[in-house]
């Protein structure tokens, strides 16, 4: 079972976590599939309007006997937006000023969804408890071991 990265947003003006959104950052399928309607069904419309107008134009250069070539470039703009359009969407959410509460890993959004609302959330805001190792106090001198007398690699012991 692989386990994926989700990215959790909250919305600025929210301060609960009941409007959070999961961006599942990983290769998606249906971005391979069908490009620009994936990034218009995520509201995504520039990436989307640019990649319906690139497809367009590798569709012409299919027409004008280049078929392979205009194939492999549908592929490859297919395989770019499966690989890059989470990163899109997260970068939209940080563009509208949403704030990235969490980041984990998770096999599917329902365990991430119990990850973050079940999971001891603390609020953004409050402090981090301190460990106790971090707390303690390490203004102690420090001192240097003693070099070991077992005479090293060439036998000799203590001499320089």
């Amino acid at each position: 079972m692989a386990l994926t990265r989700f990215i959790v947003f909250e919305p600025p003006e929210s301060d609960g976590a009941k409007d959070a959104v999961f961006v599942r950052d990983a290769f998606s399928f249906w971005a391979l599939l069908f490009t620009f309607l994936w990034l218009f069904r995520y509201r995504l419309w520039l990436a989307g309007i640019a990649a319906l107008a690139l497809s367009f134009a590798i569709t012409l250069l299919g027409e004008q006997g280049f078929d392979l070539t205009a194939a492999v470039l549908q592929f490859l703009l297919g395989l770019l937006i499966a690989l890059e359009g989470p990163s899109l969407r997260a970068a939209r959410y940080r563009r509208k000023g949403w704030r990235e509460v969490a980041a984990f890993q998770a096999a599917d959004l329902a365990e991430a969804e119990l990850t973050y609302y079940g999971g001891g959330r603390r609020p953004v805001d409050a402090p981090a408890a301190q460990p106790a190792l971090a707390a303690a106090s390490w203004t102690a001198e420090r001192h240097k071991p003693a070099p070991a007398r077992t005479g090293g690699f060439f036998g000799t012991t203590g001499t320089r």
